[in-house]
């Protein structure tokens, strides 16, 4: 129990507002710029990220994808509260889950249907999931196994953490902590580097087998 605290009380310690512009590359062509922002909002923390396509590929497709999260503070620590997304920032969003703790059950609301599942305990999301790396730091951990929601469902997720990790910038090499995240019955991989103190991550990977790896690197940092 007293672990359990310490790793609420470390998330919390570490949620500070932020605003980060990031290049999006897939392969090594520059397709898109995205924000991501963390920011409290009445009580409420908020993700918010949005994607707009550039150059070329700004002709091929007027979408603007956005997915906002909204966090609660309990005495049992961060918790996703809402979660919506869409193409068009400036349209009702066209997919929405709602977590609901006192009932333990998720909504799942698409194209006017809704379903239902079950809420199991400390459910992360592609969001919120910044919130752990500080807790696996100050809890030496490089491997956690954490129950994961997308797609209108719940499964488990591994984290694997590798300190003092070298990539190349620019000309050089700079040293970053590295997490990577797989997904039970997935062939798939989110990698997340972050350097300092900040839970903005400085390039976020992801690498699906047959795909090319779609790369978001961060330019700006407020």
């Amino acid at each position: 129990m007293v672990a359990l605290l310490s790793a609420f009380n470390v998330q919390a310690q570490s949620v500070e507002p932020f605003e980060a512009r990031y290049h999006v590359y897939r392969g090594d062509t520059h397709v898109a710029n995205s924000t991501l922002s963390l920011q409290k909002q009445n009580g409420e923390w908020v993700w918010y990220m949005s994607t707009e396509a550039r150059g070329v590929y700004s002709w091929l497709t007027k979408k603007q994808p956005f997915t906002e999260t909204r966090m609660q503070s309990t005495t049992d620590g961060l918790q996703l509260l809402l979660e919506s997304s869409g193409d068009y920032a400036q349209k009702p969003p066209s997919q929405s889950n709602w977590f609901d703790y006192i009932n333990r059950v998720i909504y799942h609301m698409k194209d006017g249907a809704i379903s239902q599942l079950k809420l199991p305990d400390d459910v992360y999301n592609y969001q919120s999931i910044h919130t752990f790396y500080p807790v696996m730091l100050t809890q030496n951990k490089t491997q956690a196994t954490i129950n994961f929601y997308r797609n209108g469902e719940v499964s488990k997720s591994t984290l694997t953490l590798e300190r003092d990790f070298s990539i190349p910038d620019k000309s050089s090499t700079i040293k970053v902590d590295k997490v990577t995240q797989t997904f039970d019955q997935s062939d798939k991989q989110m990698i997340y580097y972050y350097q300092g103190n900040s839970i903005a991550p400085l390039k976020i990977e992801q690498i699906k087998r047959g795909k090319d790896s779609s790369v978001m690197w961060r330019v700006d940092l407020k």
